[in-house]
Formats: structure tokens, sequence, C-alpha cells
């Protein structure tokens, strides 16, 4: 069997099978947004990493070595964020080209700089080979004094909510595969936005931690490989269904008005697109108001987009004409994605 006719995840769960066997020390192992181990009372430490590779995850043509720094370090500190953590230090290890320019690497570690100072993060380490492509790999140790919120915690009753908008992730790395310019068939204003969106994410760590002290939330995760895929990992690390309800998905008219302009459907960027790197979340509804309101400071919008249903109701889509449809478990996928 070839890895691409497992895929990614089946590819996780086979390799590791025999892997998961822990100490009492470990609160989360494989399987969630990062791994937590306790080591003292009230005291949880968070690990992470994600790795980015030239002409899978980014094509060093259309990314600045800033763009890609900060992308690199930002898709990491959203996996602590998701947790309700607070991110602390970060190893890097890099695989250079022998013919890349010294100042393209030195942008890279600028932006990963910038972003790391924002955050009060510390570089502390990594690694440095010569590979055939660029590799980035990010780690990312966090902490929180609470036991950090999985995936897996979703309550029947509960709604789902996501943080700020979806979609304009995708749209941006659409104009990037059109190579759209400014003009009067585009706006450089949404051009910008949206390309943005895609090159310089923001992972919501602040609003991870107003998010474990107001709303109290069942389960949580960043939308990462895109709404969909995020909704059915809730559900199947929960035992529960869901009901999404199209017409409370919150997504940007700049990210519609692209769907016009470049004949796509708006719909598919952000239910399946990714990397938007918000936070997808299930709380009770009696606490939505309150954590709408703390985020309302930062700016930053609170919708809520479904519920939590029994597990045997599976998955559902609810269109806006009251049909409901099965809510595909489609994503970002390392073993069968291609870039255009």
């Amino acid at each position: 069997m070839k890895l691409k006719d497992m895929g990614e995840f089946a590819l996780i769960q086979h390799l590791t099978r025999n892997m998961r066997a822990y100490d009492s020390t470990v609160v989360l192992g494989i399987g969630d947004d990062a791994a937590a181990i306790r080591i003292a009372e009230r005291k949880y430490v968070l690990l992470t990493c994600d790795m980015l590779v030239d002409g899978s995850h980014f094509w060093r043509e259309r990314i600045t070595p800033g763009q890609l720094g900060h992308k690199a370090l930002a898709v990491s500190l959203s996996d602590i964020a998701a947790m309700g953590g607070i991110p602390r230090y970060v190893l890097i290890s890099a695989g250079w080209p022998a013919n890349l320019e010294l100042e393209y690497a030195e942008g890279i570690y600028q932006g990963m700089a910038g972003l790391a100072a924002a955050h009060g993060v510390f570089v502390i380490g990594g690694d440095t080979v010569s590979t055939p492509q660029l590799i980035l790999d990010v780690t990312v140790m966090g902490e929180m004094e609470e036991k950090p919120v999985t995936r897996s915690g979703a309550k029947i009753g509960h709604v789902f909510a996501v943080t700020g908008s979806i979609g304009a992730s995708a749209a941006g790395l659409a104009l990037l595969h059109k190579g759209i310019c400014a003009g009067s068939y585009f706006p450089e204003t949404m051009r910008q936005a949206l390309l943005k969106s895609h090159l310089l994410p923001q992972p919501r760590v602040k609003e991870g931690g107003i998010l474990l002290k107001t709303g109290r939330p069942s389960a949580m995760i960043d939308i990462s490989d895109g709404l969909a895929s995020e909704v059915h990992h809730i559900c199947e690390g929960s035992g529960v269904g869901a009901e999404i309800y199209l017409s409370r998905l919150p997504v940007h008219e700049d990210v519609k008005r692209a769907g016009d302009l470049l004949g796509k459907d708006y719909l598919n960027w952000a239910l399946h697109g990714g990397e938007d790197y918000e936070l997808l979340v299930t709380l009770s509804e009696d606490d939505v108001f309150a954590v709408q309101k703390e985020l309302r400071q930062l700016s930053v919008d609170f919708s809520i987009i479904g519920k939590v249903v029994d597990q045997k109701n599976g998955v559902k889509l609810f269109l806006d004409e009251g049909k409901a449809v099965n809510l595909a478990k489609k994503g970002y996928d390392h073993f069968s994605h291609t870039p255009d």
C-alpha cells in the first residue's frame, strides 16, 4: 500500500498504534492539536510541532521570506491557542538548499522574530541541515494552569461557534494561483486583504485564553484543514453529531465577491479551504454573550454556527431552504494534495 492511499490521519494512526501507552504525566498524547504533560498540580506543559515544505505547503516564488517565517511560527502558535494555552518557547529546525541566498534565510528569521515578539515567546534552539528543498519545522512549548481544552469534550446541547470569519485564506490562495493583479477587475484593497489572510495568518492566542476563562468551552480546535474537517474531528473525538447552519457561517463579503469574480464557489473555500486558523468551539449557549463581549474589545467576532446533537444524527449541513445534507469530511490532506 502506498502512503497516498492511506491519507494523513490514517497513516498517523497506523504508525503510532503501538506508541499510545503513556504514564500518568501525559494528559494528552497523539491525536489532538498539541500534546499536554502535567508537571505539577495545576501546571501543564503543551508541545506541538508543524513542518512546512516548499512545493507542498508554500511556493517560494509566491511568498516573501518574512511572510514565510511569520506563517511557519503562526501555525504552531495556533495549536497552543486551540488548547487555551500560553506559548512560551520555540525550537526552529530548518532544511536549507545550499544555493539559497543568505538574505532569504535572514528574512525568514526576521518574520519569525516579529511574531515571536508580539506573543512574548522566545526562540531557544533548533537544528540546521542541508536539503534539496526548503523545509521549516517549528516546535512550540506552551503552558497553562488549567486542564487543556481538547477536541474530545463536546456535549450534546452545546453550540458550535467560531472566532472571526472563514474562507479568506483559501480565497487568498486562489488569487496566488491565478496571479491576479490590481485593476478594475479585482480591487486592490480586497486583493491585499485576502492575500494577507493567507500569507500572514494571526493565531488566536489571546482569544483562546478569553474562551478558556469566559466561555468554559467543552471542546476546541483550530481551523487548519477546513471547517468541515474540524467539525468532524470534534464529533469523532467526542462521540457526538453536529448540525451546522449554512446561513450562520461568518464569511466576509470580500470572499463572496472574490468567488464571483473568479468563478469559484466561496462556500467551498469556507467549508473545506482551511488555513483560516480561527478557533472552532463548543460551549453552552448561555456563555456565548459573555465571550462575544470580551472578544469585541479585540475587534473579533464570535458566531454561533450550529449545535451539538446525538451521534446517531450524523454531521449535517442545513441549507438556506431548510434541507439537510451530509457535511463532507473534506479538508487538506498532505498525501492527497498537490499544488496547482
